[in-house]
């Protein structure tokens, strides 16, 4: 339960006990008592409804804000990743190059090694 929900409940029971004892110790006939209850229950229920309604638009907003954050960070690192992979690779062919230019330069400077009829 995160700490937004724990504070919501938390007020709403701390209300309703509040309201629940002030009621119950007030000097009132037992009629008048049962409606007082049923008002201030009526009340709290609204109140409740309302805080529910809020807190789900907000959760509602959150995993949009979240969702929307996630996609604008997926496509940075995606760019990111891109753009590093095409250095590398412009690199890794640039090595390929000098490599087989190397290649090519040993291969012509290179004798081919003469066998020698006489043994030792």
């Amino acid at each position: 339960m995160s700490s937004d929900s724990k504070l919501l409940l938390g007020l709403i029971l701390g209300a309703a006990t509040g309201a629940v004892a002030g009621l119950l110790l007030a000097p009132a006939s037992g009629k008048k008592t049962r409606e007082n209850i049923s008002e201030k229950a009526s009340e709290l229920k609204s109140d409740l409804d309302k805080k529910v309604n809020d807190l789900s638009k907000k959760l509602k907003d959150l995993d949009g804000e979240t969702l929307d954050e996630f996609k604008e960070k997926f496509s940075e690192i995606k760019s990111t990743v891109k753009d590093r992979f095409e250095v590398l690779s412009a690199k890794v062919k640039d090595l390929e190059k000098e490599l087989s230019e190397k290649m090519a330069s040993l291969k012509k400077e290179s004798k081919p090694v003469e066998t020698s009829s006489n043994s030792i």
